[in-house]
């Protein structure tokens, strides 16, 4: 097993290889320590300016205190206690919204917090490319120089040497007053340091302590060569500095060391450092647990082991290629140990430790992304291919994009219409008060939904069925789609049967009521044969005229909008019964307290054109007609006679299979009539025959809350 300690890592190298902005800070005094180049760059300053100040002093000033009580040491928060987005706010002034992940650690019973911070617009976006390792040492203090002769021990320093110690210069008492100077503790191996120096001519490379002025301890190196009279080392020179910054550093570095340790180990995203052959070195425990590995099996693994999206010769010419201080970017993919695998992004840096080329990665599984995206081009191209216009415009009604069927329903192409507004297809049919509403809605965040008249490029006018809806971020409208439903064919076939309907009310009409005029007179004035025949005659144009009323009735429903709402269906079954006049049934109604459903206005005729039906073709000397209503998940009124039953032909309405040929031979238009507003009322209508005879008609409807 080969294994690279933490520690010979430098002490931001990992930091810095961190893709998200991350800080280090005092759990108690909640003051940073570190930082690494994404901070810098998220937060617009360096890391000397962030060291020092409060975590709570990266947010603007007057959402400080709900930061304070959102973020704990502990955990993800994406968002305030009231709902409101995380901020930072950069050294420039500027906002930008983040997403806070927060870990507590400990160290030498010290407490400290890591934070990292994601930029909410895009948390899967590479932000943090890592830069160069950039490590600031500060040499404190100059060099003294001295000179000691064992054969006299006389001893001198010079200025700064004796300045170091608390002494003057030169020292009559040789050796003696620097040996005051030493810490107790440290006195005795600095005499024996220096007596094989003297006695055996070696070399000294010593750090000790000293208690210099006002009894405070600080540290030392001395370096020392004996020099030789006559073969034997009578003299000693050498230099001394004080290395108390260096020791200072040191001590913090193995803080800092440890801290990144734990850091390594704890990070959210996965670390791995690996030779230029693939060789693992160390890893940490999130790697192995997003891989289903112990962390001592992929220490005796090599990367292309688990990498199966990226060939070994190609990640091996790669890693060889980059420089140190190199980083580099790829998309791979990663094999479980259970053998399923997951898209990772990778970020590679290429690093000397302890003079060895090693590659330090930071991996991220990116499958939740690339589903979201995945989604967003599916979604995208059912907009593209819809055969409905929509189009988007900015809070300012400036359109942003239009899709294909736009510019095939308007004439204008994408490029004419972007930056335009969609009064470019005003047609000046519609008054000012449609647009001051509209408007008023959309800006409210409600939904706009109504019919418009337009005008194409072409100057031609066009008819469409339009919806707004406003596009809202943290209840602020951003933006509106509009989605337009060409309906001019439709409006053509309207008009088309609003003239139908004016021939049957007035033509047909009035010439079947001269018919029956000169019917009733040869009743009037003709022999029995006569009579009969006119009897005939008035009957067959009293049918038509049912028939043409019919007619109209479903001509006026089929040309207007069908606009559903709550409907007290009781009521209107009660007014349906009230209605028919002249009627032997024995209508029994049965409903419950409350039976509200959705449905056009039409429903109440529907129900009298079938308690009508019941009645016109009941053949029992007392006839009876039953209607249940009943309220689950939906309303359904049944109905049921005993009468005949209703004709094959009559039922054959409702298969949509017919053709025109099929209907104009029936005689059921009453009964369509029902089928369209019972389907216009999104319901759905069936037949069954009662037991012992008749029919059974079954409407079942869309429950509704309330009546508006």
């Amino acid at each position: 097993m080969n294994e690279t300690p933490l520690g010979s890592l430098p002490a931001a190298t990992v930091l810095d290889a961190i893709p998200e902005p991350t800080v280090i800070a005092e759990a108690d005094s909640r003051r940073i320590t570190g930082a690494n180049d994404a901070a810098e760059r998220l937060l617009g300053c360096s890391r000397d300016e962030l060291c020092g100040r409060e975590l709570l002093d990266l947010h603007p000033e007057r959402t400080r205190t709900a930061h304070g009580e959102a973020l704990t040491d502990d955990g993800r928060v994406e968002r305030l206690v009231d709902g409101s987005p995380l901020e930072v706010e950069r050294s420039d002034g500027e906002r930008r919204r983040v997403v806070v992940a927060t870990q507590r650690t400990e160290h030498d019973d010290q407490a400290y917090v890591v934070r990292r911070f994601e930029e909410s617009l895009d948390r899967d976006r590479d932000r943090d490319r890592s830069r160069e390792v950039i490590e600031a040492a500060l040499e404190i203090g100059g060099i003294g120089v001295w000179e000691y002769d064992s054969s006299t021990d006389d001893f001198w320093w010079d200025d700064r040497a004796a300045e170091l110690f608390g002494c003057r210069r030169p020292t009559a008492d040789g050796l003696t007053t620097v040996f005051e100077s030493v810490h107790p503790a440290d006195r005795r191996t600095l005499r024996n340091e220096l007596g094989q120096t003297i006695d055996c001519g070696v070399s000294i490379d010593l750090e000790f302590r000293i208690v210099a002025k006002a009894a405070e301890t600080r540290w030392v190196r001395i370096q020392a060569d004996p020099r030789r009279e006559a073969g034997d080392p009578r003299c000693v020179y050498g230099t001394v500095r004080d290395v108390t910054a260096q020791k200072e550093r040191e001590r913090e570095l193995e803080r800092n060391r440890e801290r990144l340790q734990v850091l390594f180990d704890q990070s959210p995203n996965v670390i791995i450092v690996h030779g230029l052959d693939g060789t693992i070195y160390d890893v940490n425990e999130k790697h192995a647990k997003n891989l289903g590995y112990t962390r001592e099996e992929l220490l005796s693994m090599e990367v292309p082991d688990f990498e199966v999206g990226v060939d070994a010769e190609t990640l091996r010419r790669r890693w060889a290629e980059m420089s140190i201080g190199d980083r580099h970017e790829l998309v791979g993919v990663h094999r479980r140990k259970d053998g399923s695998t997951f898209p990772a992004e990778v970020w590679l840096n290429k690093l000397e430790i302890d003079g060895d080329e090693r590659i330090l990665a930071v991996s991220r599984d990116v499958s939740e992304r690339e589903a979201r995206e995945r989604e967003l081009a599916r979604f995208r191209q059912a907009i593209e291919a819809a055969g409905h216009a929509i189009f988007l415009t900015d809070v300012d009604g400036t359109i942003t994009y239009v899709n294909p069927a736009f510019e095939e329903i308007t004439g204008y192409a994408a490029e004419e219409a972007i930056g335009e507004r969609p009064s470019i297809l005003n047609s000046g049919q519609m008054d000012t008060r449609y647009f001051q509403e509209q408007w008023s809605a959309i800006l409210a965040g409600e939904l706009w939904e109504e019919e418009i008249v337009n005008r194409r490029k072409s100057g031609d006018i066009y008819h469409a069925h339009q919806t707004i809806a406003p596009i809202t971020d943290d209840g602020d409208v951003q933006e509106f789609v509009a989605i337009q439903t060409d309906v001019t064919e439709r409006k053509e076939q309207e008009r088309q049967l609003n003239t139908l309907d004016r021939v049957l009310r007035h033509n047909l009409r009035n010439e079947l009521n001269v018919i029956n005029g000169h019917a009733e007179v040869i009743q009037a004035m003709g022999t029995q044969t006569h009579v009969t025949h006119a009897e005939r005659i008035v009957e067959s144009a009293t049918s038509l005229l049912e028939t043409a009323e019919k007619g109209r009735k479903i001509t006026s429903l089929l040309s207007e909008p069908a606009r559903r709402k709550p409907v007290d269906v009781g009521a209107a079954v009660e007014r349906a019964v009230s209605s028919v006049h002249d009627t032997e049934l024995d209508i029994r109604v049965s409903t419950p307290g409350e039976a509200i459903a959705t449905a056009t206005d039409r429903l109440e005729e529907a129900i009298e054109e079938l308690v009508d039906n019941a009645s016109r073709h009941a053949d029992r000397s007392t006839p009876t007609l039953e209607i249940d209503i009943t309220v689950d998940e939906t309303v359904t009124v049944r109905i049921a006679d005993d009468g005949p039953g209703i004709p094959e032909m009559e039922r054959q309405i409702l298969d949509e299979t017919q053709t025109e040929s099929d209907l104009s031979h029936g005689s059921g238009l009453g009964l369509w009539f029902v089928y369209w507003v019972v389907r216009r009322s999104g319901g759905r209508l069936s037949f069954e025959e009662n037991d012992p005879r008749g029919s059974v008609v079954t409407i079942e409807l869309e429950r509704a809350r309330s009546v508006e």
